[in-house]
């Protein structure tokens, strides 16, 4: 939508949308892979979350959904409860059935009740892996994944058509009615238990350490894993929506407690999830980090191999070579999807898919629930070794034997907010020759610029959707051949922009 701002000589600033004048506080909202992300008390007030839940409501109203109610949920973000109270209200004013968690819930615990209970959907209250300055807003449609591109666009169609009214709609709700209170996390983790092989599982000589990072999903594994008799320590399972001064994203950068009390308790795992609680990183029995890739690449040996499974496999465009390399081994179709875990549900809802994963750490199989979740891919892992009688590393060196080795480095620039219109016209036009004097054989631009060198190690830069940020994706046969193709990409982003 275009908007024109204009001023007079004594006047405030304003909007003028097809002929009507709006606040100058008007938002555009817009849902990036899969919902819309803002910073608190700046783009993201309680005025915008009504107006994007009276938007969620009239595209229910439109589109007719299966199923009947809807959940509002909210992970462990600064104001989260109020906003979810400002949603519930708007829902209620539409008649529509509303179920409100009584306290921080995760994402897939939000999606598996939407699906148990028939609802037309959940209002999810969570910025994710983000910063603790943002919070955002997801919408889980009846079939309890992520949402897909076509009810996202209807979403912000439905904003669209409301911005011509913007004081009404941002304005409270007055109704009588309540909503129903819903604690999702029971029946959830019961889910859960019954999807892992416990049998192998129970009494497993393991000394596990979990870190929820201060999310929603703080509570969860420790549940789980005490449930099987195994030795468990808990990390960062208090609420605190500044996340202990570090994003809640499962990256090494982010674990140093994990990472330190792995070492210091002689642990056989570390298991951690993100801010709410569907993303996984892992640390082994000597300490060292373990990436969502190799999750990926160990927990799809371990279904076909130990469980039988097959299937087609999808992975994001990000994600490691080894998936490529273990669909040809195992002779499973693959397919390659932009960034976001909503295509990755697209995938899955068409059938016959196994899994998917992407490389924030958010992996799913489609037999459990068409949404990623750390906590049962943490329990999964625990299966294989099990299984399998290997600790994690090993199950590494065994992946590594059939993909040889591969090693990934990611990093994060940032940039200015104002700098970042510019960056992404020029990163559409670079192209590159050679990186490190290697030859660039092949340029892909299905999300991002990829460029994918002559001995088959690749650079993909990719400007993020929801924050002023440009992420560097690099993987090589070896660990500094990653981080030095990484840098080079961010040298390269530098001089875009001087």
């Amino acid at each position: 939508m275009a908007y024109l701002f204009v001023r007079g000589k004594e006047e405030s600033p304003r909007i003028i949308v097809s002929g009507k004048i709006l606040s100058m506080n008007a938002p555009e909202i817009k849902f990036g892979t899969e919902g819309w992300r803002g910073v608190i008390a700046d783009d993201f007030t309680v005025a915008h979350v009504r107006l994007t839940t009276h938007a969620i409501a009239r595209h229910l109203k439109e589109t007719q959904p299966p199923g009947e109610g809807v959940l509002v949920a909210y992970d462990c973000r600064a104001l989260s409860e109020v906003f979810a109270q400002a949603a519930a209200q708007v829902l209620l004013s539409y008649g529509f059935p509303v179920f409100l968690a009584p306290r921080p819930v995760s994402s897939p615990a939000a999606a598996h009740a939407v699906i148990k209970r028939g609802m037309q959907g959940a209002v999810m209250f969570t910025a994710s892996h983000n910063p603790p300055i943002f919070h955002g807003i997801k919408f889980k449609p009846h079939y309890g994944g992520a949402a897909l591109t076509d009810i996202t666009q209807s979403i912000e169609r439905q904003l669209s058509a409301l911005m011509s009214d913007y004081e009404r709609y941002t304005q409270p709700v007055s109704h009588h009615a309540e909503p129903h209170p819903l604690d999702p996390v029971p029946d959830y983790l019961e889910y859960v238990h019954q999807f892992i092989r416990v049998d192998e599982l129970y009494e497993a000589p393991y000394r596990v350490v979990t870190d929820a990072m201060h999310g929603s999903g703080a509570g969860y594994l420790k549940a789980l894993i005490s449930r099987l008799g195994m030795e468990v320590h808990a990390l960062r399972e208090e609420r605190n929506p500044y996340f202990g001064g570090v994003n809640p994203e499962p990256i090494p950068q982010n674990l140093q407690p994990l990472l330190h009390a792995v070492k210091h308790l002689k642990a056989h795992i570390g298991v951690a999830i993100d801010g709410d609680g569907d993303r996984i990183g892992a640390v082994d029995e000597h300490g060292n980090f373990v990436d969502s890739h190799r999750i990926f690449a160990i927990t799809l040996r371990h279904l076909i191999e130990q469980r039988g499974m097959t299937g087609g496999v999808v992975k994001t465009f990000s994600v490691s070579q080894m998936i490529d390399k273990l669909c040809e081994h195992y002779n499973l179709p693959l397919s390659v999807t932009p960034i976001g875990f909503k295509f990755i549900v697209e995938k899955m809802l068409g059938g016959g898919i196994l899994m998917g994963g992407e490389e924030s750490g958010g992996i799913g199989i489609t037999e459990y629930m068409v949404e990623r979740d750390g906590v049962m891919m943490g329990m999964l892992l625990l299966e294989a070794m099990a299984t399998s009688g290997k600790t994690l590393s090993e199950l590494v060196e065994e992946v590594f034997v059939i993909t040889g080795p591969y090693h990934y480095h990611r990093i994060d620039a940032h940039f200015e907010r104002e700098q970042m219109p510019a960056l992404r016209e020029r990163l559409k036009e670079l192209e590159l020759t050679q990186v490190l004097n290697i030859p660039v054989v092949k340029r892909d631009t299905l999300d991002g610029i990829k460029h994918i060198l002559e001995d088959g190690s690749w650079v993909l830069m990719r400007a993020s959707g929801t924050e002023p940020v440009v992420r560097i994706y690099a993987e090589a046969r070896t660990p500094d051949g990653a981080r030095h193709l990484a840098e080079e990409g961010h040298f390269t982003l530098k001089r875009l922009i001087e």
